[in-house]
C-alpha cells in the first residue's frame, strides 16, 4: 500500500504561456492545451542549472489560464540570390499566427525535496514555453501527499483513457535527450495523454485512478492531483 509522500508544492505564475506541440507543424503554430512533462522538466532544468532527468522525481502539476487565442507575430522573411547569398524577401515581412494562452498559473507538485532549494533560489528564469513567456514562483512550501483511490481532479494531463472527463487526446514524449552537442534533440517514450482545458476555472472532475493523492494544503478535502509515474522505455 502506498504511503503518504513528503512532497514539495511550487506556484508560479505568468502574463502568457504556449506549448509548442511537438508533433505538428503549420503555418498557425499550435499550443498543446497545457505542459507536457517534458515542459516540466525542461523548467525544472532552468531553475536548476542542470539537466533534471525523469528518475529524480516524480511529478504533479494543475493548470489554470484565463482565456485563450491567436497572437500575431510580426517576422522577417529571407531568401536567397542566384549566388547563394542571403537577402531580405522580395515580398516583405510576414505574420506568423500563434495559440497563446493568457494569465497562466502552474501549481506544480515535486517528490524529490531537494528541488525545494532549487525553486526558491533559481538559476535561470523559468518559462511556460517560450522565452519570452516568462514564469514567476509565487511561493514554495513543503507538503505531505496522501493516497487516494478516487477524488475531485483539477486541470492536468492524465493517461488516456480517463473515463469521465472532458478533454484534448494528445501523443505526447516523456521527455528529450539533449546530452550530444551539436546533435539533434532524441525523444523518449511517447505516451497517450487526455489534457483537460485549462480554462475550466473551479470545475474539477471526479475520477476513480490509480496515482491520486490530496495535498495537505488543498483547499477541499476531496481534492487530488495525479502523480505521474513515468513510462519505461
Amino acid at each position: 500500500m502506498t504511503s503518504v509522500i513528503k512532497a514539495v508544492h511550487i506556484r508560479l505564475e505568468g502574463v502568457t504561456a504556449s506549448f509548442r506541440h511537438p508533433l505538428v507543424i503549420s503555418g498557425t503554430q499550435i499550443s498543446t492545451p497545457m505542459p507536457a512533462y517534458s515542459n516540466l522538466l525542461g523548467m525544472m532544468s532552468a531553475c536548476a542549472g542542470r539537466t533534471v532527468r525523469p528518475e529524480e522525481t516524480r511529478i504533479g502539476f494543475e493548470f489554470h489560464c484565463l482565456s485563450h487565442n491567436l497572437e500575431l507575430e510580426r517576422t522577417v522573411r529571407w531568401q536567397t540570390d542566384k549566388q547563394g547569398r542571403l537577402k531580405l524577401h522580395s515580398k516583405g515581412q510576414g505574420i506568423a499566427y500563434r495559440q497563446v494562452y493568457w494569465s497562466p498559473s502552474l501549481d506544480l507538485y515535486v517528490t524529490n525535496r531537494a528541488f525545494k532549494a532549487t525553486f526558491e533560489k533559481p538559476v535561470a528564469t523559468p518559462c511556460f514555453g517560450r522565452s519570452q513567456d516568462i514564469a514567476w514562483i509565487k511561493w514554495v512550501r513543503e507538503v505531505d501527499l496522501y493516497p487516494m483511490r478516487r477524488g475531485s481532479l483539477g486541470p492536468t494531463l492524465v493517461p488516456y483513457p480517463q473515463p469521465g472527463i472532458a478533454g484534448t487526446i494528445v501523443r505526447l514524449p516523456e521527455w528529450f535527450e539533449n546530452g550530444k552537442q551539436g546533435q539533434p534533440r532524441q525523444s523518449g517514450p511517447f505516451g497517450h495523454y487526455q489534457a483537460m482545458l485549462p480554462t475550466i476555472g473551479n470545475l474539477r472532475f471526479e475520477v476513480e485512478r490509480k496515482n491520486l493523492f490530496h495535498s495537505s494544503d488543498a483547499k477541499q478535502d476531496n481534492e487530488v492531483i495525479y502523480l505521474h509515474q513515468w513510462l519505461v522505455e
